[in-house]
């Protein structure tokens, strides 16, 4: 009996030191994980993520949920290789955003779907879908990432080219194509998955390549009725940067935008949102860490100076707190205050930086 004893105590000690073992290991595992991460990534986990995993827009009471902030935090799972928290993301799509036409509503507010999809967003998280079921072997990845295209190219379509949008509620898609939604690498995606031709992809992605500049500037919309540019008095270089990124590398036109975006930065030591078409001034007074982003990720595809790119980023982290004693340390702040976008553009920015060996 006395060995039984033994025995059993001994048995329960190293139950007890295993699982000792395994909640330090546990434990040891989820400091290495917060270790390891960008502060801005630290800062989304901490104050962007709600209590149901979905991400949300602001810090607000009353959180909006949008596309958009979806698919470019999968984006950035991806490069990441992060598949534990992709596969959350993904769970979030298929039950809370993937409307029944096959489409991803653009917002979720007060517990309600809208009815209308975002071009740019359907096409960033199907293109995202698809590397990641290349990158894991998912194929349910794979499977609504066609699902995605297909519906887009049921509804999404006017005249043969994607739009902006498609409203359930109008049955309806609308007539324009912003330059800044046309996705090059997407759009082969869906040639790829035999969704669309080349005749297809060519007539879509020429809208951007043949665009023409008008003062040093992208145009701002194409109208598929009309088959007519139309360009800002007042340029948001948010959609400079986003169409002139999707554009081939050593492209004149996005030459032309490197080279006075690199001018305008060198001589002021910074980046306003907007400008004026004719005069190319400020029209505003405010800088954005989402501009610094999108230029850096520009930049680097069009295989511009890396110092240059390392002076926008240590710009852009200027806006962000890096003090991990504060409590929203990791955010881009504006105030007590903060956006989704601001804080994703530039974490998905910083990931190319340390891909490319340009930062380490």
């Amino acid at each position: 009996m006395r060995y039984v004893l033994i025995g059993f105590i001994l048995c329960a000690l190293t139950i007890g030191l295993s699982i000792g073992f395994i909640q330090a290991g546990n434990k040891h595992s989820a400091e290495q994980d917060n270790e390891s991460r960008q502060p801005a990534e630290h800062f989304i986990f901490h104050h962007l993520i709600s209590d149901e995993g979905l991400m949300k827009t602001s810090l607000s009471d009353q959180p909006v949920y949008l596309s958009e902030s979806l698919g470019l935090w999968m984006e950035f799972l991806v490069d990441k290789k992060d598949g534990t928290h992709f596969q959350e993301q993904y769970q979030h799509l298929t039950e809370s955003f993937l409307m029944n036409s096959g489409l991803v509503t653009w917002k979720i507010e007060n517990g309600q779907a809208s009815g209308a999809n975002a071009l740019i967003d359907d096409l960033r998280i199907m293109l995202t879908l698809d590397q990641a079921a290349d990158l894991w072997g998912n194929r349910k990845y794979k499977k609504t990432a066609r699902q995605i295209g297909a519906a887009l190219k049921t509804y999404n379509m006017n005249n043969g080219i994607f739009t902006d949008f498609y409203d359930s509620s109008s049955k309806a898609a609308s007539k324009d194509i912003t330059l800044s939604y046309i996705m090059p690498d997407a759009l082969a995606v869906l040639k790829k998955n035999g969704t669309i031709d080349e005749e297809t992809v060519e007539r879509n992605v020429n809208i951007l390549y043949t665009a023409p500049l008008k003062n040093g500037f992208l145009p701002k919309l194409y109208n598929t009725e009309t088959k007519e540019y139309s360009y800002d008095n007042e340029i948001n270089l948010i959609d400079q940067l986003y169409a002139a990124w999707h554009l081939q590398q050593g492209d004149q036109k996005a030459a032309v935008l490197a080279d006075w975006i690199k001018q305008e930065f060198q001589a002021n030591g910074k980046l306003y949102g907007r400008y004026w078409a004719d005069t190319k001034k400020p029209a505003v007074q405010y800088e954005s860490p989402s501009v610094y982003a999108l230029t850096i990720l520009f930049f680097i595809n069009q295989d511009e100076d890396k110092a240059v790119v390392k002076a926008l980023y240590e710009k852009m982290i200027e806006f962000e707190i890096l003090d991990s004693s504060e409590a929203y340390y990791g955010g881009y702040m504006s105030g007590d205050n903060t956006h989704s976008f601001d804080n994703l553009l530039p974490l998905l920015a910083e990931r190319k930086l340390f891909d490319e060996n340009i930062i380490h």
